[in-house]
């Protein structure tokens, strides 16, 4: 048990791929940024080299005398942000810990304000694995956890679980102690990219009550 009093078998990290995964996100950017501006620039070249405009010949001309110039400083630019960016999710990824207990699923993220998201099983109505085109990269899948009431505004699953490789395995194990508050499962669907199960909405008044009264407990301590 560590300090939290959590199990130290049920506690893990996203692995080391899906950092990798982050940087290919980080170059991806980069090239789809530096594509988009260097084909904007070449079309307002060729427009304004058309143009029997002055003002637009001299743009023009500035364009292609400073292109040399113009290309090192954004490539300075773009490469002091790349390593920042990078910098930030090193410690971002390495903060990432999540921890499956027999009542709740536990996720803590965070790199200066650290947040520790707590659901408790007996909220969640669906769970999915998805494994994108990056993931399958690097051999690593996402179990999404979807609850009854989602908090404020927020579309998409409640909570993530992120970058492991045994994101079945995962989701199983999540589904095996659900089990202790669901009786009854519907019908699995499989499509590419996504396995999702979603689960019955089961009355189960005896497992809050006894939550209710956990918390008295708790209270008059």
């Amino acid at each position: 048990m560590n300090e939290k009093g959590y199990e130290l078998e049920r506690v893990f990290k996203p692995r080391t791929n899906f950092l990798y995964k982050q940087f290919l996100y980080i170059i991806s950017v980069f090239v789809a940024v530096t594509v988009s501006i260097y084909g904007f620039a070449g079309l307002i070249t060729f427009f304004s080299s058309m143009d029997v405009d002055p003002e637009a010949d001299q743009f023009t001309r500035w364009i292609t005398t400073n292109s040399a110039a113009l290309t090192t400083w954004y490539l300075v630019i773009c490469g002091i942000i790349m390593i920042v960016v990078a910098i930030i999710a090193i410690y971002y990824v390495r903060g990432i810990e999540y921890y499956i207990g027999d009542r709740e699923v536990v996720v803590k993220k965070g790199i200066i304000n650290k947040m520790e998201k707590h659901v408790p099983f007996r909220t969640i109505t669906n769970i999915s694995s998805r494994y994108g085109l990056y993931d399958r990269i690097f051999g690593i899948g996402t179990v999404q956890i979807e609850t009854a009431g989602k908090s404020g505004t927020k579309m998409g699953p409640e909570e993530k679980i992120e970058g492991i490789d045994n994101y079945f395995e995962v989701r199983d194990q999540i589904l095996e102690v659900l089990r202790q508050f669901r009786h009854q499962y519907a019908t699995t669907t499989e499509v590419p990219g996504e396995y999702e199960t979603s689960i019955s909405e089961k009355p189960f008044e005896q497992q809050l009550l006894n939550e209710l009264q956990e918390i008295k407990e708790i209270l008059r301590k």
